[in-house]
């Protein structure tokens, strides 16, 4: 058996280089490493990497939480700014349509008022026309007055009659 052991042992150390009693010593070592690690810290460890886990998933869950928070305010913020932009469309038409009330009530208001100034400047005309027929009445009322004063005054003949009334009413006229 020794002799298997040292074939073995010159097979390993000449295929890998290795010594096989370094190699047993280094795998006893690092068992005995891992069982008193296991024996002392292992609790801990997996204690710790359990709380890490636990931890890493609680702010996992707090993120998509989180963004589907997010996302949801998202949504509710796009509809509000809809809504915002129906209702100022809707202000804005609003304005627009009682802007265009109010400038045809000012169209139809100034045209009345233009109206009643003409009417009136009509009717004063009117009266101004019927204050002067009036006062050529009168005043023809007055030559007439005045001649026939004259005609008593002198007795004229009937052509000097004639060119008396043409001269009255050329100055009437004019």
């Amino acid at each position: 058996m020794e002799q298997v052991a040292e074939t073995i042992n010159e097979f390993v150390n000449g295929a890998i280089g290795l010594n096989l009693k370094e190699t047993i010593i280094q795998i006893a070592g690092t068992l005995l490493l891992f069982l008193v690690v296991r024996h002392f810290f292992w609790t801990n460890i997996t204690d710790y990497l359990e709380e890490r886990k636990n931890h890493m998933a609680k702010e996992y869950d707090e993120a998509n939480e989180a963004n589907s928070e997010a996302q949801s305010l998202k949504v509710k913020a796009v509809s509000e700014l809809t809504e915002i932009r129906m209702s100022a469309k809707s202000i804005i038409d609003g304005a627009k349509e009682r802007g265009e009330i109010e400038r045809v009530e000012i169209v139809n208001n100034a045209k009345d008022e233009a109206a009643v100034v003409m009417d009136n400047a009509h009717k004063e005309i009117d009266s101004e026309i019927e204050k002067a027929r009036t006062s050529i009445n009168d005043e023809i009322v007055s030559v007439a007055v005045l001649m026939a004063k004259k005609v008593i005054k002198k007795e004229i003949d009937e052509s000097k009659h004639k060119e008396l009334l043409k001269e009255v009413t050329k100055g009437v006229i004019s």
